[in-house]
């Protein structure tokens, strides 16, 4: 790890767990034991040093999608285990999103701008090995359907804002039934007979007592 990827990843750490605003340019010298004239020669400002650790900061969340999908029976039990996972661990990044949208919105910009094309792409690729596999059928719009479902994960991730639910029902329990019923509509009958059974699979512990 070179001495740039070593400042980047300690800084995001530092962002994530006292908080973006909090954290300056000094504490992150003094905690890497180098000197702030050092910080800036290499990233010029707060912002850009910001920027990468944020990126780093998705790249390991997509790792870790990566890793947790790996025993994944096929693309819909994958997507079902990221989609979730997502959900499960989305305050923390939504939180990161707030104070960026508030304190920097230029990289907050720069940073949706940019997840969204990486989001799109890789829900794309799923579901065309998902056509491929015979899972789902070749015959619905693929943009639509990445749309469909991006943006209204989108609202269920932001806990509470867009999206009314009914009373009573967790946007976890939401988010698994709007998924399950997304992936009816585009699947052949080999991918229904795997519905269900993921649906339950990854459905909220306490919903299953």
């Amino acid at each position: 790890m070179t001495q740039e990827e070593r400042i980047v990843d300690r800084a995001m750490q530092m962002f994530v767990a006292q908080g973006i605003k909090s954290v300056r340019m000094d504490d992150i010298a003094r905690t890497l034991g180098v000197s702030k004239r050092t910080l800036y020669e290499l990233f010029g400002d707060k912002e850009h040093l910001l920027y990468l650790a944020m990126v780093r900061y998705f790249e390991a969340k997509r790792a870790g999608w990566q890793r947790l999908s790996a025993g994944a029976h096929d693309v819909l039990e994958q997507l079902f285990m990221v989609l979730c996972d997502v959900m499960d661990s989305s305050e923390e990044s939504a939180r990161m999103m707030d104070n960026l949208r508030k304190f920097y919105p230029a990289v907050h910009d720069r940073l949706m701008r940019e997840g969204t094309e990486n989001n799109r792409r890789e829900l794309r690729s799923m579901l065309e090995r998902g056509i491929a596999a015979g899972l789902f059928t070749s015959g619905f719009h693929i943009d639509l359907a990445i749309s469909v479902l991006y943006y209204t994960a989108s609202a269920l991730l932001k806990r509470g804002g867009e999206l009314l639910l009914p009373e009573g029902l967790s946007e976890r329990e939401a988010f698994v039934q709007i998924i399950g019923n997304f992936f009816r509509g585009i699947s052949t009958a080999e991918g229904l007979a795997l519905i269900d059974d993921y649906q339950r699979r990854y459905e909220p512990a306490q919903k299953r007592k």
